[in-house]
């Protein structure tokens, strides 16, 4: 439906099939690894049972009915100058995880072979790099979704997410490795941040999360979850 809408608007994808087959092919072994890490990961964190459709709960002589439904579409803006593409690729997840119908992604700056790389894996074929309001406002035509702004930029819309880059930087305790410098080549445009949010290696409150070696590109979310994507709706009788 949403493909449908932003064709009726002339608007088509400035990233074709064809290129995201080809940026998955030439992307180097180790670095899909490294992507692939994190999407697992994220994807683990995402299965919390069964997917909620329905519920009653009864306080005293009051029932709250709650129902949850899957958004028709999630909105990233994205900028791998702001976020490391281990945590775009984790958002993503969640939004697929949740089954949100369509997934359109903008990108400002740099196009990256180890990003286009991810959203093959994931499936995201909607992606976009030119002025981002046409496409945000052919999308929000189409139901109900949520926008995830990844890339700072001057976004409205009713359902707006935009973490603050400041508060997630990375630190690595970590000796040199293949492993290692996978890790940075995919990360590479990522600009530096003064508070580590995530310590791969390193001593237990060194950072709020720290990450064992094997687990170098993995990404959990704080301020994102497969809930933000499913519309959740309230009925007291």
């Amino acid at each position: 439906m949403i493909e449908d809408i932003l064709a009726e608007h002339g608007l088509t994808p400035d990233i074709d099939d064809a290129a995201l087959g080809a940026a998955y092919e030439s992307c180097p072994a180790v670095h899909k690894s490294v992507i692939k890490n994190a999407l697992a990961f994220a994807h683990a964190l995402a299965q919390t049972g069964s997917e909620p459709v329905s519920e009653t709960r009864r306080f005293g002589h009051v029932e709250q009915c709650v129902t949850h439904e899957r958004l028709e579409w999630a909105f990233f803006a994205v900028d791998l100058r702001r976020f490391p593409l281990t945590a775009i690729c984790s958002a993503m997840v969640l939004a697929v995880a949740a089954k949100v119908e369509t997934v359109v992604v903008h990108v400002t700056g740099p196009v990256s072979e180890a990003l286009l790389c991810g959203c093959d894996l994931l499936s995201v074929d909607q992606i976009f790099t030119h002025e981002p309001g046409p496409v945000l406002d052919a999308v929000q035509s189409g139901g109900h979704g949520v926008v995830v702004d990844l890339a700072g930029l001057d976004l409205r819309a009713p359902s707006l997410l935009r973490p603050d880059p400041d508060r997630y930087g990375v630190a690595i305790h970590l000796p040199d490795s293949d492993y290692v410098q996978a890790y940075r080549a995919v990360t590479v445009e990522t600009l530096p941040r003064s508070q580590s949010y995530i310590a791969y290696g390193g001593e237990p409150g060194v950072a709020p999360v720290v990450m064992a070696e094997r687990f170098l590109g993995c990404w959990p979310w704080d301020v994102l979850s497969v809930a933000t994507f499913r519309r959740t709706t309230s009925m007291f009788v």
